[in-house]
């Protein structure tokens, strides 16, 4: 069979949005886990799917992104801790704060760890952190990281939010990991829930197609409430926000209009 035939076969049968990706990207992805099986073609591939429950899991896996840090891109969550989050806070008795996409949590935890560091009330502010993979949310909710993922923690917060946990291992405070809710949930195809006053969708963007990141922006418009923020990567932008009722106020933060 053709890759299309194969992409369409696929996405139907796993209800999976392949369109939304960028090409190159989901054949990259699909010839490197053939390779890794040692799967001959398409066809081959395509029976293995049908047959085959722990390929399966493997393919969905292999089109989710589950690398990230602590704090990464400092200059960004500098603008959070002292511009954008005293704003938001000074502006509404709760806050709910939405990491979509949220990979192995480094992100929503980061964002519980400046709250508690700006001496915010835990009722004060809900964050929501969602992902596609099962494996990934599980790991998570443990809140134990190896070394590399807490390169830009400052030496104080380290001491203060993590205690060893064995070799290059690293656990993260029960306080802070109980700020943060994960779910099960697929942007590209689930609907969101509303009212938030901050989504955090970081280095999601760049694997999708112009028309994919176009719905996602309207689709997360429609769930901020006014002047709520909308957090992508540092080489992620938006076209033209205004069309989607957005404007820029730092790097790659964009706040709805009131």
């Amino acid at each position: 069979m053709t890759f299309l035939e194969f992409k369409d076969l696929v996405s139907k049968d796993l209800d999976l949005r392949l369109d939304a990706y960028k090409p190159n990207r989901v054949k990259r992805r699909i010839f490197s886990l053939m390779r890794r099986y040692q799967v001959e073609d398409l066809d081959d591939c395509y029976q293995r799917l049908q047959e085959d429950p722990s390929f399966k899991e493997s393919f969905l896996q292999h089109f989710t992104i589950n690398t990230s840090e602590f704090f990464r891109n400092p200059t960004s969550f500098n603008f959070s801790e002292t511009i954008l989050l005293p704003r938001i806070f000074s502006e509404n008795k709760k806050v709910k704060i939405w990491s979509a996409a949220c990979s192995n949590g480094s992100e929503p935890y980061s964002v519980a760890i400046l709250i508690k560091e700006m001496g915010i009330a835990p009722d004060r502010n809900e964050i929501l952190a969602t992902d596609i993979d099962h494996f990934v949310l599980e790991a998570a909710r443990k809140g134990v990281y190896n070394s590399q993922a807490l390169l830009r923690v400052e030496d104080k917060i380290e001491k203060k939010y993590f205690k060893p946990a064995g070799e290059d291992r690293f656990k993260l405070d029960d306080k802070i990991k109980k700020q943060v809710r994960f779910d099960h949930q697929d942007l590209l195809k689930e609907k969101f829930a509303s009212g938030w006053n901050l989504i955090i969708c970081r280095n999601f963007f760049i694997y999708l197609t112009r028309e994919g990141k176009d719905r996602l922006t309207e689709r997360f418009t429609r769930a901020l409430v006014p002047r709520g923020a909308l957090f992508l990567g540092n080489t992620e932008f938006i076209f033209e926000p205004s069309i989607f009722g957005l404007k820029k106020i730092n790097g790659s933060f964009y706040e709805k209009s009131s």
